[in-house]
């Protein structure tokens, strides 16, 4: 079986959550038997060469497909010239299954296409895109994030990013918006979401009234028992942190000021995108007496940061759609405190998790690194076993037999 992935883009230019899914996904199905290539956009835009990169990665064909500056979200949903570049791409290769993981960077049209060629489509929602202009369902301040399909605050969130533009245009954009991606997404034989919160945004907000499969990413790569962090000793230094995109969505800023005063160091491991918010944290860090301790880059192959923790913490902001920190965490043996932020508050009810109100973040941090008997009682109510991104491969292989 022939399995073609479209996705807003690809290692090695990204390796954000939603690219490690798909590659990852791709590996397994691809030791399952299917031939899987992929069509990419990316977040460089064309200034000269070919409309096409070709490439391989991890054994896996990368179709690039660059835009023009006028070919971004700002300028509309559907841009003819990447539709006939995808359209050429899946009438060459005749997938049987075209599996779209995202639809920005090369937009709306393409599940037209497929239905054209008699291909099946599957539609995964990662993040929430479909129902947000700005990606994460995080409004300016002042701004109330709405519900449903009430697009009134959504004008002024996203003229906080358009200085000077007319309300009355947002709001027209807008919803050419959602009639375009309602049709598109109205063509795909199978959905499926990484979480029930991820479904029941989609569902509620765009609206999508056919049924939406909840299949969860689960651990990306399975980690030797060797690789368990250490246990935490009373009287050696606690290590508290955070891994992955360093950017204040993610409650980096939350944290520094909820470690304060702990006797803790704190460990932030993975890239700041604001070089702002990297300068005051470190001088947050430092007022407040903390140790910290800065990885800036790590990758699959290197030592995972949780290894270095006794408490990892993701207080984010952000309506979460899935959380693979969250599952890394737990696979090295450490405990995680997160906000109730979207897919996060379904965690609840996993052991070794604790979700809270971001605005009580400090005061459970405070009791938890009080209590070495509770950091210890975290960690051994972690789940023997997690779900996998095998168990993902299979179940969308069933999907893909099923649809053929």
């Amino acid at each position: 079986m022939k399995v073609c992935f479209v996705t807003a883009n690809w290692p090695p230019e990204a390796s954000g959550g939603t690219e490690q899914v798909v590659v990852a996904l791709a590996r397994e199905l691809r030791a399952l038997g299917v031939d899987v290539f992929a069509i990419s956009g990316s977040d460089r835009f064309r200034t000269h060469g070919e409309d096409v990169e070709h490439e391989t990665h991890d054994g896996v064909p990368v179709h690039r497909v660059r835009r023009y500056f006028c070919e971004d979200d700002a300028n509309g949903l559907v841009h003819e010239r990447l539709v006939r570049i995808v359209r050429h791409l899946l009438l060459k290769h005749r997938p049987e299954v075209v599996h779209v993981h995202a639809f920005s960077r090369l937009g709306a049209g393409i599940t037209p296409i497929c239905r054209e060629f008699g291909m099946r489509v599957v539609v995964t929602f990662h993040d929430l895109w479909v129902t947000c202009a700005r990606y994460f369902r995080v409004p300016a301040d002042g701004i109330r994030c709405p519900t449903g399909i009430d697009r009134g605050p959504c004008v002024p969130c996203i003229a906080e990013l358009l200085p000077g533009a007319d309300q009355a245009f947002i709001a027209a954009a807008l919803q050419r918006r959602d009639h375009v991606l309602r049709a598109e997404v109205a063509l795909a034989h199978v959905a499926t979401a990484p979480s029930a919160t991820a479904a029941r945004f989609v569902r509620e907000c765009l609206p999508f009234a056919a049924p939406i499969e909840v299949i969860p990413h689960g651990l990306l790569r399975p980690v030797p028992v060797e690789h368990l962090a250490e246990r935490w000793h009373p009287g050696k230094p606690l290590r508290v942190g955070m891994f992955g995109g360093l950017v204040a969505v993610k409650g980096v800023r939350e944290l520094v000021a909820a470690v304060a005063g702990l006797p803790c160091e704190l460990h932030l491991s993975g890239p700041f995108h604001d070089a702002g918010l990297e300068h005051e944290v470190r001088a947050r860090v430092a007022a407040n007496g903390n140790r910290l301790v800065l990885r800036p880059h790590y990758t699959g192959a290197e030592r995972h940061p949780a290894r270095d923790l006794h408490l990892a913490v993701f207080p984010s902001k952000c309506q979460e759609t899935y959380g693979l920190v969250v599952d890394e965490a737990l696979a090295h043996g450490v405990p995680a405190v997160l906000s109730d932020q979207g897919a996060f508050a379904e965690r609840a009810g996993v052991g070794g998790v604790v979700v809270t109100p971001i605005a009580q973040l400090a005061s459970v941090l405070r009791e938890l690194v009080g209590s070495p008997e509770k950091i210890a009682a975290l960690r051994a109510a972690i789940p023997a076993s997690l779900p996998t991104i095998v168990a993902s491969a299979e179940r969308h292989l069933e999907l893909y037999r099923r649809l053929r």
